[in-house]
């Protein structure tokens, strides 16, 4: 786990628009890590159930990237179906000014996260952890944040815990 750790830190540091093979929760929660920590101005998520992210050490680094100023957007998906419980994740988030979170009623086709103008993570079968990835698309980013995180994300109701 370690090599691909250091693997994704070299071609993070390279703005590498090589595809990296996602295939794991470790390698996704790796990748994750690495756009929390690296992030500059943006993170961008859909996710289900946030499962991948509830994880102490991402949490910590969510927490570190929104002191930097991190804007933050996530989107739930099949929410009425999902209620989300026990998330350290989610609950770093609710209560801060720079993570907005909505919610969306159906399932996605897919899910997707983008950090700043390049780096993103796509994953077209939600109900497993298998995604590519790269830290320099930015065609890729740019059409995901117009279609998912522009007018589509503002449409939906913000997320609420009760």
């Amino acid at each position: 786990m370690q090599d691909y750790k250091e693997m994704l830190s070299k071609l993070d540091d390279e703005c590498s628009d090589e595809l990296i093979s996602n295939g794991s929760k470790e390698h996704a929660q790796a990748l994750i890590y690495q756009f929390f920590d690296k992030a500059k101005e943006s993170v961008n998520i859909t996710s289900k159930g946030l499962s991948i992210y509830n994880n102490n050490e991402i949490a910590e680094v969510l927490n570190i990237a929104l002191n930097r100023g991190v804007k933050i957007k996530i989107l739930l998906d099949d929410y009425q179906n999902n209620k989300i419980a026990n998330n350290a994740f989610l609950d770093n988030c609710i209560n801060n000014d720079n993570c907005e979170i909505k919610t969306y009623d159906k399932p996605l086709k897919a899910h997707i996260v983008t950090r700043d103008n390049n780096a993103f993570r796509y994953c077209d079968n939600p109900g497993s952890n298998i995604a590519v990835a790269s830290f320099n698309r930015p065609d890729v980013v740019k059409n995901a944040t117009e279609k998912v995180f522009g007018d589509f994300f503002n449409q939906q109701p913000k997320y609420t815990t009760a």
